[in-house]
């Protein structure tokens, strides 16, 4: 599958792939007035190594591109346009500089070693640091939490909940850069502040779930290893570069608590009678909420976490009532319990259920429609964000105590213990900010504010 420029970039931001992703993937091609000490350092490793050993250059690129792909996904890179083309071999070029060997008179040495040992150019302090540093700092993958565009991105390790934030000055990348991204990077030290190598490896939402997935087993299987390093590099690039081969694989969604796969299920009742349908939900210890608000199911766990089991929300129709659930096993058993408190209340009509597949397949079918087709017609734009903000409200209503997979499986309230997950948390809700703002513009309507939630947590945005 061959994402070309004008295709809508699998991030999810609804933008074409040329004004996303590939302006980021791009970072290190783009041209700045301000000269850096290191500058050059590439050019002239790359420029000695095609002088001085061409065809052990050749070959080792060969390899590295033989080990990566199969050769029917090779031809599929061939095929793409100039620009991902180019960004690929940059960083193809750079992962050898760092990470790759060649073979010098029948015997194989570090490519890093071999450009900065006595044989090698001619650097400049700068550009030999710079090429130390390559092999030395690791490929890692990374959650940006905050942006200033033009200026500076906030990365967060994906795989390392205590690692510290690190803010890395970036002019070009960060103009495209938005929170909740995923990418790969080398996080270079330049005097008092950071920077990314060059290389940058961004991931779409669904192949970077696929692709943490891959690292932790890789962990799991080398962490007791000292070439763990190297290990997660590979692991990170082959990652990468199946975006352009091959679409991402659905990652399995499971409930945290109880382990059950997660689905969308929706059973809608008729109401016969509401007084006593309400006043039954009342007399319920286990139920919070009203008529205006909705109710919720909530459960103390063994944990010391309140889940919700289910929702009931008023319906458009003035005698119906939806009662949402997250897993078959939650609504087997939510039906039983509902229909035995509500009696002969309520009357049950359907039940609708979304696997997580078809429900990507509905969002892709909804994007691809013309704003025209998804404006949203005979609704007062304010009046729409109200209910939106309703909706979003009640998504949210227990997440501050809700395990959340980002924060491994911490609650957003226990994560803002420590100054490593205040950050990840501080970059959920910015990306939660992002998204609805994005989706508030195509649909021509007021923005709806998380600050809900940043004040809950007693919190600073």
């Amino acid at each position: 599958m061959k994402l070309s420029r004008n295709d809508p970039c699998s991030c999810g931001s609804g933008k074409k792939y040329k004004h996303c992703c590939l302006q980021l993937a791009a970072t290190q091609t783009s041209s700045s007035t301000n000269t850096k000490p290191h500058d050059g350092a590439i050019a002239k490793s790359l420029n000695w190594l095609k002088t001085h050993q061409r065809k052990g250059w050749q070959v080792a690129f060969d390899h590295l591109m033989q080990e990566l792909l199969i050769e029917e996904d090779r031809e599929a890179l061939s095929q793409l346009d100039s620009e991902s083309a180019g960004g690929i071999d940059i960083n193809l070029t750079e992962w050898m500089l760092a990470e790759g060997s060649i073979q010098i008179q029948g015997t194989k040495r570090q490519i890093a070693d071999y450009l900065i040992g006595p044989f090698g150019p001619c650097f400049t302090s700068d550009q030999r640091n710079w090429i130390q540093q390559l092999a030395q700092r690791p490929l890692r993958l990374y959650r940006i939490t905050d942006v200033k565009p033009g200026e500076q991105m906030t990365l967060c390790d994906v795989l390392n909940e205590t690692a510290e934030p690190v803010v890395v000055i970036e002019s070009a990348g960060s103009q495209a850069a938005r929170p909740g991204m995923m990418l790969g990077a080398r996080v270079m030290r330049v005097r008092e502040h950071h920077e990314l190598s060059g290389a940058v490896y961004p991931f779409s939402i669904m192949a970077g779930q696929d692709t943490i997935s891959r690292l932790q087993a890789v962990t799991d299987e080398f962490g007791h290893l000292p070439d763990l390093a190297q290990e997660m590099a590979w692991t990170l690039m082959s990652s990468w570069l199946q975006q352009y081969v091959a679409p991402p694989r659905m990652p399995a969604m499971i409930d945290s608590y109880s382990s059950h796969p997660i689905v969308s299920i929706t059973d809608y009742y008729k109401v016969n009678d509401w007084q006593a349908f309400t006043q039954a939900l009342q007399n319920c210890p286990d139920i919070e909420g009203n008529l205006v608000d909705g109710w919720s199911r909530l459960l103390e766990c063994d944990d010391g976490l309140t889940r919700s089991l289910l929702s009931i929300n008023l319906d458009k129709k003035p005698d119906r009532v939806q009662v949402f659930y997250r897993t078959q096993n939650y609504a087997d058993q939510g039906r039983i319990w509902l229909e035995d408190l509500a009696g002969s209340c309520i009357s049950i009509l359907t039940r609708r259920v979304a696997d997580p597949q078809s429900m990507m397949q509905q969002s892709k079918r909804s994007k691809s429609k013309t704003a025209k087709q998804s404006a949203i017609p005979d609704i007062d734009p304010q009046e729409f964000s109200k209910l939106i903000e309703g909706v979003i409200r009640k998504t949210y209503a227990n997440w501050c105590d809700e395990p959340v997979p980002a924060l491994s499986n911490k609650t957003p309230r226990q994560a803002i213990q420590t100054s490593a997950g205040l950050e990840r948390v501080k970059g959920l809700l910015r990306s939660y900010q992002t998204g609805e703002n994005e989706q508030a513009k195509k649909q021509g309507r007021p923005e709806v504010s998380y600050e809900f939630l940043w004040i809950a947590l007693g919190i600073k945005s």
